[in-house]
C-alpha cells in the first residue's frame, strides 16, 4: 500500500473532496488523517481541526481514511475522550500538538488510555520561536522582541496593553494573530526520552521542526525551519531513532522536506539506516517529499517501507 501518513482536514483549505482528490491523483491507497485539539489558556475555545471532522470524512471513505485523534491532555476528560473515540474506530492519538513540558503528569494519563487501546502516538515537536516563521523579517531586532514576548514575565502584561503595542509593532500584531491559530507547542528531547522509556510498548511517531532540524548536530543553533547546508555531524534525532525501538518519525511538513533536502548525501544514509522507522507523509504541503525520496535513489525495499509498509505496520501492533 502506498499511504500518506500525516494528513488534516479544514487545514490550509484542505477539503475531504480535495483530500480524496490528492490521494486519486497520487495513487495513494489511504492517509492518516489527524486532529489538532488545543485549548487556548485565553478563552478555554477548543482548536478546530476536530475529530467530528475527521470522523465524518472517515465515514464517507471508510477504505481511504485512517482516523486518529489526539484531545487535549490538559483536559482532565482527556483519557476518557480518547477510549471513547478508539471504541468508534479511531486507529491513533494524533496529533498531539500542545506544551506537554512541566505537565507530564497529564501527558502521562493520555498515554496510559493510548497504551490501553494499543494506539500508535504522533507527537508534534516545536517550539515557540520556530512558529513565528514567515511571520516576522529577518531583522535581529524583531527576533528578540518577539522572544521577550514569550517570557513569562510580558506574557503578565495586560491584554489591552498588548493591543496598544500591536497597533505599532506589526511583528506583534502577525504574531497575535497567528498564535491563536497556531499556538506554539514544545516537547523537547529530555521529554520525549521520559515517555519513549517509560512507554516502551507505545510506537511513538516524532513529527516537527524541533525533531527534524536535530538530525545535525547544529540542530541547536539555527532555529529556523528552513535548514541549509551540509551536514557535518548527526545529531540527536539519530542517536534518539537509533537507540529508542518504539521511535519512529513522518518526514512531513516543510521542516521534514528541508531536513531532508539541505545534504543529500547524508539523507541518502539517514534514510536507508532508518528506512524501517520513517514514514512518508505531507501534512498538507506539496512540496514533492516524493519526489525527493526518488530523487535520492533509494533502493525499492527502502522506498516500499518509507511510502506504506512502515504506517501499515504500526496500525497492526
Amino acid at each position: 500500500m502506498r499511504i500518506d501518513a500525516h494528513m488534516h482536514i479544514n487545514f490550509r483549505n484542505i477539503s475531504a473532496q480535495n483530500i480524496i482528490d490528492y490521494l486519486d491523483k497520487h495513487k495513494y491507497d489511504c492517509c492518516w488523517l489527524m486532529t489538532r485539539e488545543d485549548i487556548h489558556p485565553e478563552n478555554g475555545n477548543i482548536e478546530s481541526l476536530s475529530i467530528e471532522n475527521v470522523y465524518e470524512t472517515y465515514l464517507r471513505y471508510p477504505e481511504r481514511i485512517v482516523p486518529m485523534y489526539a484531545p487535549d491532555p490538559r483536559c482532565d476528560d482527556a483519557p476518557e475522550k480518547l477510549l471513547a473515540w478508539c471504541s468508534r474506530g479511531v486507529k491513533g492519538c494524533a496529533e498531539l500538538k500542545t506544551t506537554v513540558n512541566g505537565r507530564l503528569g497529564k501527558l502521562k494519563k493520555l498515554l496510559d488510555a493510548a497504551l490501553h487501546a494499543k494506539m500508535p502516538v504522533v507527537l508534534h515537536m516545536e517550539s515557540r520561536p520556530e512558529v513565528l516563521e514567515g511571520t516576522i523579517s529577518d531583522s535581529t531586532l524583531d527576533i528578540m522582541l518577539l522572544k521577550l514576548m514569550q517570557t513569562s514575565r510580558f506574557k503578565g502584561l495586560p491584554k489591552k496593553i498588548l493591543n496598544l503595542i500591536s497597533e505599532v509593532y506589526e511583528p506583534l500584531a502577525q504574531w497575535e494573530k497567528r498564535r491563536t491559530v497556531f499556538p506554539g507547542y514544545k516537547l523537547d528531547f529530555a521529554s520525549l526520552r521520559i515517555v519513549l522509556k517509560e512507554y516502551p510498548m507505545i510506537k511513538f511517531i516524532a513529527h516537527g521542526p524541533l525533531f527534524w532540524r536535530h538530525i545535525s548536530a547544529d540542530g541547536g543553533k539555527n532555529t529556523r525551519i528552513r535548514q541549509e547546508g551540509a551536514i557535518k555531524k548527526e545529531g540527536p534525532a539519530c542517536s534518539f531513532l537509533r537507540h529508542y525501538p518504539n521511535l519512529y518519525a513522518d518526514i512531513s511538513a516543510p521542516s521534514g522536506f528541508y531536513a531532508l533536502n539541505r545534504d543529500h548525501a547524508f539523507s541518502r544514509r539517514f534514510l536507508s539506516e532508518f528506512s524501517h522507522k520513517l514514514l512518508f507523509g505531507t501534512d498538507n504541503y506539496p512540496m514533492g517529499h516524493e519526489d525527493l525520496l526518488k530523487s535520492l535513489r533509494l533502493g525499492p525495499k527502502a522506498m516500499r517501507r518509507l511510502m506504506g509498509t512502515n504506517a501499515q505496520q504500526i496500525l497492526l501492533q
